[in-house]
């Protein structure tokens, strides 16, 4: 471990890290999005404070109404950006050493794992992809957690979502999802670490969500199965987080792209 910060409090510290990550998602972002709220309605007159203010408590994305649909996804766009940027430099710093240590760990296994690490990717991303679209054709709508994205991306947030979700997300995930859970529970055993890991990983993608109990538990299918898959390919490559991130980001890269195009 690096021990090389004089001062404790901005030593590597993966309990901080975590902290400072749940700060950010559940107080961070409400900060940051009125904030922005305030700046965006400074621009654009024609929408007010308050009614921008109370579409963004909507999760329902039907219950929006038309004229503040862009504004509605714009600033939740910008928010998400922010939120994880900010969620990213704090998690970095604070788990510096785990990354350090795992690039070491990369080059010396080199051999291995340029292999490993893209192979994975794609076998994570197609049977994802495979799970998602059964469960779709299933029961015929996605979470709540997805429209908003979608949404967001196609009423001019994309490239504040790029950001978020393609460059930000699967790096600080896959740090507070696997590493530092992994991490916690090194002395239990391992299907613990893949349990509260899945759990932890699926239930904040789905909180939004309003579907009936049983649709509830079938949407969350997808999310604890890509969880499972990037569990399995932390695990498989003795645990590196440079694997899982990978993985995650090509999902999330083609998911984004798929959108789009």
């Amino acid at each position: 471990m690096m021990n090389d910060v004089k001062n404790p409090i901005f030593s590597p510290n993966k309990t901080v890290a975590v902290v400072c990550y749940l700060f950010m998602t559940l107080l961070g972002g409400s900060l940051f999005a009125t904030l922005i709220i305030a700046i965006y309605c400074g621009i654009d007159t024609t929408v007010s404070f308050q009614e921008l203010l109370s579409a963004l408590t909507k999760t329902n994305i039907d219950e929006i109404e038309k004229h503040l649909l862009k504004p509605y996804a714009m600033v939740n766009a910008l928010t998400n950006m922010m939120t994880y940027l900010c969620s990213l430099a704090l998690v970095f710093f604070f788990m510096r050493n785990f990354i350090m240590e795992d690039a070491i760990q990369l080059k010396k296994r080199y051999k291995k794992l340029c292999w490993f690490i893209p192979l994975a990717a794609g076998v994570t991303y197609a049977l994802t992809f495979l799970v998602d679209w059964g469960i779709q054709s299933l029961i015929h709508q996605t979470s709540a957690n997805q429209n908003l994205i979608v949404t967001m991306i196609e009423h001019g947030g994309a490239p504040y979502m790029f950001i978020a979700v393609v460059l930000c997300a699967p790096i600080v995930e896959e740090l507070i999802y696997r590493k530092a859970i992994f991490e916690f529970l090194k002395k239990k055993h391992i299907a613990i670490s893949y349990l509260v890991s899945i759990l932890l990983f699926t239930l904040p993608h789905m909180f939004s969500s309003q579907a009936s109990i049983g649709d509830w538990f079938l949407m969350c299918i997808p999310y604890a199965f890509s969880g499972l898959l990037l569990c399995v390919v932390y695990h498989l490559s003795d645990k590196n987080i440079y694997a899982s991130w990978f993985a995650h980001l090509v999902n999330n890269l083609i998911a984004f792209l798929l959108i789009i195009i």
